[in-house]
């Protein structure tokens, strides 16, 4: 019974799994892409020298009096740049981006094709509808990868011969082994990021979820009922954030879009995720209304959190991004591989024996059962 349903479940959800893999593989490599496409200063204009927010705005402002800023990503490292994202009177999303050691704007970043692979990957371009089809698509992952090893488990088969892809024999068994092999070595990482993508999917029922295991929350929220403007300059609210959590980084400063707390991100050494820290702020007055540091939530919370920068690989480095983005190639290997083997017209119905010297199946095996 378990073979034909992950036989089946594969073959139909295969095609689809792949281009969620493939797509995934691509945003892994989101930040790189990004700083592949943004408008660099000229190795002269580097300096250490690092202009102030408010200075960095000024410029903006004479350059678009008609922009209305609603996030800014500020510079972490010796030569980054500020990135201002900001809403035109045209009621559309541009990014600026400004060289934060002399405040002169550079360009706009315009990484269309990889905003687009983003909405293909988690919304298949279709909204809230896409993303529950997403979902249902890492629940499939998620027992297509448990199948696959409860059925080495529960055989009568060595480590050796499953996890090995040998040269000899015909193209049909090169095939299953590659297969097999495949989804063996890949299980561990198809089955984490298909739970994480469950839970980006449908956070609700995550939320819902955690609460009633842990008893405390999923998520600390914004302060509710703010309702002053923006009244102070950027470079305010990010000193009374940074004096409110000085041992946190500064990474973003998001503005409300109408009635809120202005948010600052930062990141604390020992976080998973890049900007998992948060100080809230009085946009009339710039006063700290809350502080949400990560270490500081309950263990439901922290889980939660950690959905993300796990399923996104924003943790780690390089290397974690390298593997990531190979892995994510897998569900399409599993899908040709295991598609060849199954489809095989005119081979005869034949087992070939096993023994000592072959502990693995020349695997011609009958029907979709691979």
């Amino acid at each position: 019974m378990l073979k034909p349903l992950h036989t089946w479940v594969g073959l139909l959800a295969g095609a689809f799994l792949s281009v969620i893999g493939l797509t995934g593989s691509v945003i892994t490599f989101r930040g790189d892409l990004d700083r592949a496409a943004m408008p660099w200063p000229t190795a002269t204009g580097i300096t250490s020298r690092r202009v102030g927010l408010d200075e960095a705005a000024q410029e903006l402002a004479r350059f678009r009096p008609d922009v209305r800023i609603r996030r800014v990503r500020l510079p972490v490292h010796a030569g980054d740049s500020y990135v201002f994202q900001v809403d035109t009177g045209a009621k559309r999303t541009v990014r600026i981006v400004l060289d934060s050691s002399t405040g002169r704007i550079l360009g706009t970043l315009q990484t269309g094709w990889v905003e687009w692979v983003v909405d293909l990957h988690r919304n298949l371009l279709s909204g809230k509808t896409g993303r529950k089809a997403v979902g249902v698509a890492g629940i499939i992952l998620f027992l297509l990868s448990a199948s696959g090893l409860i059925m080495w488990v529960a055989g009568a088969r060595n480590w050796r011969a499953w996890t090995t892809v040998r040269k000899q024999g015909s193209a049909r068994r090169f095939q299953f082994e590659l297969h097999r092999a495949a989804g063996l070595w890949a299980y561990a990482f198809l089955a984490v990021v298909s739970f994480t993508g469950i839970g980006l999917a449908f956070p609700d029922t995550y939320r819902q979820a955690v609460l009633s295991l842990t008893g405390t929350p999923a998520t600390v929220g914004a302060p509710k009922g703010i309702k002053g403007k923006a009244g102070q300059s950027l470079e305010s609210y990010l000193r009374s954030g940074q004096q409110a959590m000085p041992d946190g980084v500064p990474v973003e400063l998001r503005m409300p879009e109408g009635k809120g707390a202005v948010d600052l991100r930062l990141h604390r050494a020992g976080d998973l995720a890049a900007a998992g820290n948060h100080v809230y702020l009085d946009p009339a007055t710039a006063a700290v209304l809350q502080v949400d540091r990560m270490i500081d939530r309950p263990l439901g919370a922290r889980f939660y959190a950690a959905l993300t920068p796990i399923h996104y690989s924003e943790f780690g480095g390089t290397p974690i991004k390298v593997v990531w983005g190979i892995l994510g190639l897998t569900p399409l290997l599993l899908f040709v591989t295991g598609l060849l083997t199954w489809w095989r017209p005119g081979k005869p119905n034949v087992r070939k024996l096993v023994t000592a010297n072959d502990p693995v199946d020349d695997v011609v095996l009958s029907g979709p059962a691979i």
